[in-house]
């Protein structure tokens, strides 16, 4: 029982603190697009002698909580931008919807991206920043909100966890130029 609690807790430490270096690992080794976790799942597995679907239970089960956990929380912020008056309600249903949206296309591309060269995921991610700046200017969002829609699952990155949240500095004094 101890040895599973301690392995149930490595797993869940593992998959918060190394997500985003595992999964450029895996991607360098060309790991199923489905699951980047796959060789880690794995290497957990056999070193202490579990079955494979268990571990991988934990793992979906960690990024599942991760996920809400991370959406919960830029739900709380985006909210708290409109009882400031940064936001307008009408903007923050704008973000959030559009964040479902996001989420959506980003699965979509991971998929079409892994046969793509450096080069053209590249481009493809400078035509969708600009598509997204785009967007925000003309729903009246001051783009220094973006990384409430950057950042995909909470997952490392641009707006991820340590990602831009350091650089924005928390509660920011600036206010939306259209914000009413």
């Amino acid at each position: 029982m101890k040895k599973q609690l301690a392995i149930i807790g490595a797993v869940a430490a593992i998959s918060a603190a190394g997500l985003t270096g595992a999964t450029i690992a895996n991607a360098a080794t060309t790991t199923s697009v489905t699951n980047p976790m796959s060789s880690l799942v794995d290497a957990i597995a056999s070193k202490f002698n579990l079955n494979k679907s268990d571990v991988q239970s934990v793992f979906d089960a960690q990024r599942t909580q991760m996920d809400a956990d991370r959406e919960a929380e830029v739900k709380t912020e985006v909210a708290a931008l409109v009882t400031s008056g940064k936001l307008t309600q009408a903007q923050a249903d704008a973000i959030n919807a559009k964040r479902a949206e996001l989420d959506k296309q980003r699965q979509t591309d991971m998929a079409a991206g892994q046969s793509k060269t450096d080069t053209e995921r590249k481009a493809d991610m400078d035509a969708h920043k600009t598509a997204l700046d785009t967007w925000m200017k003309e729903q009246g969002i001051d783009t220094q909100y973006s990384y409430l829609l950057m950042g995909g699952r909470g997952h490392g990155g641009p707006g991820g966890p340590g990602g831009m949240r350091g650089e924005r500095g928390g509660d920011t004094t600036t206010t939306s130029t259209t914000a009413q």
